[in-house]
């Protein structure tokens, strides 16, 4: 016998789930000592251990000194390539595996009869879905959020969330784009299923129902061969299928309905694959399973130990297996763990007690464990059901799990699986530990669905253990009985709660679900080109509406608001739900995004028209206005706009009948004027004056109304000779606030100095170092440098511009509405490196590099 097979017989007898005589039973004590004998540890295992170890420190490490900005940065550059290379090595592993699959898939499906009931289940499951719970969905900012980022992947291949954005043609033209700390799983396959699909929310909607059907039968094969009964494999399955929660959320967008999938997945591949019979090429399909797996939830990453622990003794064959297993997950795994690097420390709900504390755990466990005790209805809503778990469950699962330690600790039963089970916990742990698991919270009340697979696993083995323990029946008509008695309680209890679900239980007092279904139907009827202003714009981009957020458009200058009024038609509208009454509560422990002062100042500064409101809906106004125009400002300048286009062309246009005279000049040379007398009439530029790289038009135009509008123009003639330095790569950076933007100030407005705008160029903060690898053969950097006039407060800051590590330009210390003109001679200089040093402090330090460039002479 070898030595694999002998280790094997050792497990398997003494870990062996089958019914124990009297003489047989072990205590807890003893079946640990035999497990940790099997392990026959000796010193390979131990230099397997270190360098197990040595792979998790250095991971880490480079974890831990990752900077929040470069980590964000790398999210966005690399994070859908990164999934897409997961994805191709889930394909492969799947190539590979196809001839182990088809020689052993005879043994390994349960009989044709319990496939039977299966199918049954899953359709009373699906037609009672489809009848009484609405396709929408359950959690508003996560969800509408893990979309955007779908179309970012899809559009732009990049793996940020789209937070604001301009739908043309079909394509979605991203203004601005953010980083998520969790979905970036269920982002890329939107961006698979918009290939086929229309790239919108109401397909994504479509996604989940079919993971949640993938699920049940991928959680039935598994446990159908760990249990040894499919009847009992049945009665978890249909535990698990007929969770409130479950069910709500696969109508819905929620990540953790995929969560669910893969970890189904990944139970069924372990159950399939033998440890006797493990091999590598197994693990490629396992590795990025995983993958995928820690990307639905970034805690998830703390999951993987039990999936090493199953295998462990083909780990403890060969020294180099287990590290090589460990570093191939952490590679796959690498995007969620980079995010969390990116939110490091994100405490954006209040409440009690602080985030990251056991204080905050015990709260969350507390709470959790009451609200999913709680029997009682909502009276005011018809009786509406209130609690994300049926309480009937709840009992069985906790007796279950009693039951099931009392075996353990004094028979010696399932010992492994329980030490699997708490190395599976610790994702719930830190869940509870960091910020949001308390249930009393709707929005997390999905938070459940990390646990259900385990919860119905337990809840049918531990009603079959006692009842096969305590009558000494027939172990298959003690699984017939739990799998009837499962059966009847899920079925009777949805069928019973069916009004609760078609009053949609749960989300129902969560009113910002109402808003967004009206809004989906209400704006599809207003002007294709409509631009939204709203508190949750990435929401209105899933609905395939362009938007911005309101502080966005507070910082819209005259000639961007004239702008977009062209290109929209004059379509401008703001939107005033939720998020605009009242002020954020951090003590609710909910994540606020109210919005109140910005609409105030929005609603004053603007002539706007209402053109709707509802108040009876939702328990608060949901008002739409119709910007009209800007307060103060000429009616004639705030539509009139100026755009470049090819070759030095210029067009003109006005959306008022009046004529209007302009005189322009090119780099700072009077060139003429012109007479435009029609909407839109097109200037040609001489292009002798045209220079390569940094072109500047202005245009100072009489209105009809005697007012005096100034409009510039910049435009870069790009040649071997000249290139903006934002069309470069920057290699790394750091930021004491934010992360720099290109052609956009830190805050993303555009770039402004001392009322000077300008159309291209880095926003950044103090302290800051921006560095660049440069082509080779430039002798000259030019920029004009400042504090951008988005803020006013700044002590000062100095502009440095160093050249493969010396100071090359230093600029004088500049104050809010100053600006310095920098022409550096950079002449072989390979990496350079562009600073923003504070002055007394970084307050308000907001610096440019406008107008940077590099020159060859």
């Amino acid at each position: 016998m070898s030595r694999r097979e002998n280790k094997s017989s050792v497990v398997k007898k003494d870990l062996s789930v089958k019914k124990e005589s009297g003489a047989e039973k072990k205590s807890l004590a003893q079946s640990l000592r035999d497990w940790v004998s099997s392990l026959m540890l000796g010193k390979p295992h131990a230099v397997m251990a270190a360098v197990s170890v040595a792979v998790l420190l250095v991971a880490f490490l480079i974890f831990n000194n990752l900077t929040v900005s470069y980590a964000r940065r790398w999210d966005i550059d690399w994070g859908y390539y990164s999934i897409l290379s997961t994805f191709v090595l889930l394909i492969a592993g799947i190539i590979v595996n196809i001839p182990f699959v088809a020689k052993h898939l005879k043994g390994f499906l349960p009989s044709g009869k319990s496939f039977c009931g299966l199918a049954l289940l899953l359709i009373f499951f699906s037609v009672f879905m489809f009848g009484n719970i609405s396709n929408t969905h359950r959690v508003l900012s996560d969800e509408t959020s893990w979309e955007s980022m779908g179309l970012q992947m899809y559009f732009q291949h990049t793996g940020g969330i789209c937070n604001e954005g301009v739908w043309t043609d079909g394509v979605l033209d991203c203004k601005t784009e953010v980083n998520n700390f969790k979905g970036k799983a269920l982002g890329f396959v939107y961006s698979l299923v918009f290939n086929f699909m229309e790239p919108d929310r109401d397909t994504a909607l479509l996604v989940n129902y079919p993971f949640y059907i993938l699920s049940l039968i991928a959680f039935f094969l598994a446990l159908s061969k760990w249990f040894g009964s499919s009847k009992l494999a049945l009665a978890a399955t249909a535990f698990l299928g007929g969770m409130p929660i479950y069910l709500l959320q696969a109508r819905s967008a929620s990540t953790e309905v995929l969560y669910i999938c893969l970890l189904t997945f990944l139970m069924a591949w372990y159950a399939f694959v033998p440890t006797n019979k493990v091999t590598w090429k197994h693990f490629l399909l396992t590795v990025p399973l995983l993958g995928f797996f820690a990307q639905t939830r970034q805690e998830t990453v703390f999951a993987f130990v039990p999936f090493a622990l199953y295998y462990y003794r083909y780990f403890l064959e060969k020294p180099y297996r287990l590290p090589a297993f460990i570093a191939s997950v952490i590679a796959v795994s690498w995007p969620s763990v980079n995010n969390m690097a990116a939110y490091r420390g994100y405490d954006f709900q209040g409440g009690e007690h602080a985030a990251h504390s056991f204080d905050n755990l015990w709260f969350n466990l507390k709470t959790n464990i009451v609200t999913m005790l709680n029997f009682d209805t909502d009276p005011s809503f018809g009786g509406i059901m209130t609690n994300p778990f049926y309480t009937t469950f709840t009992i069985i699962l906790l007796v279950a799990t009693v039951w099931l330690l009392v075996r353990m600790i004094v028979f010696g039963r399932y010992v492994r699986g329980f030490i699997l089970g708490i190395f599976f916990c610790l994702q719930i742990f830190v869940i509870m530990f960091n910020v949001s698991g308390t249930f009393t919270i709707d929005i997390n009340q999905r938070y459940v669905l990390v646990a259900l697979p385990m919860f119905a696993l337990l809840m049918a083995l531990g009603l079959y253990d006692a009842l096969e323990f305590s009558t000494k029946m027939r172990k298959d008509a003690a699984a017939s009985i739990v799998m009837g008695l499962a059966c009847v309680l899920t079925l009777g209890l949805m069928l019973y709660h069916a009004p609760s679900y078609r009053n949609n239980m749960l989300y129902y007092k969560n009113k910002l679900l109402g808003e967004e279904e009206f809004l989906n139907n209400e704006l599809a009827s207003y002007p294709a080109n409509s631009v939204f202003i709203y508190s949750r714009p990435w929401q209105m981009l899933a609905q395939g509406h362009s938007a911005f957020s309101e502080r966005t458009f507070e910082g819209w200058s005259t000639d961007v608001f004239a702008e977009w009024m062209q290109k929209s038609g004059g379509n401008i509208y703001l939107v005033r739900g939720q998020d605009g009454y009242g002020k954020v509560n951090r003590e609710s422990r909910v994540v606020g995004f109210k919005t109140t002062d910005q609409i105030d100042k929005i609603l004053d500064s603007y002539k706007h028209e209402r053109v709707l409101v509802d108040a009876k809906k939702f328990g608060y106004p949901l008002v739409i206005y119709k910007i009209i125009s800007k307060k103060g400002v000429s009616h004639y300048a705030q539509n009139f706009t100026v755009s470049e286009q090819m070759d030095g062309m210029i067009v003109l246009n006005k959306r008022f009948p009046e004529s209007i005279a302009c005189d322009y000049s090119l780099n700072d040379e009077k060139q003429g004027d012109i007479l435009l007398t029609l909407e839109a009439d097109t200037l040609r530029l001489d292009s002798l004056k045209i220079r390569n790289g940094m072109n500047r038009a202005l245009f100072t135009c009489s209105m009809p109304d005697a007012d005096t509008t100034i409009i510039y123009r910049d435009f870069f003639l790009e040649s071997d000779r000249a290139v903006l330095l934002s069309a470069l790569k920057m290699e790394r950076y750091a930021q004491d606030w934010g992360d720099p933007q290109v052609n956009q100030s830190v805050e993303h407005h555009r770039l402004t100095l001392d009322g000077e705008p300008f159309r291209y160029g880095i926003g950044s903060h103090a302290n800051s170092s921006l560095e660049y690898t440069l082509p080779r053969g430039f002798d000259m950097f030019h920029a004009v440098v400042g504090l951008d006039d988005e803020s006013a407060c700044g002590d000062g800051a100095y502009f440095v511009v160093l050249g493969d590590g010396r100071e090359l330009a230093r600029s004088k210390k500049l104050y809010s509405m100053e600006k310095q003109k920098l022409d550096v001679e950079i002449t072989g200089v390979r990496h350079l490196n562009l600073k923003v040093e504070m002055g007394d402090n970084k307050d308000c330090d907001h610096g440019d590099w406008a107008h940077s460039w590099l020159e060859a002479r």
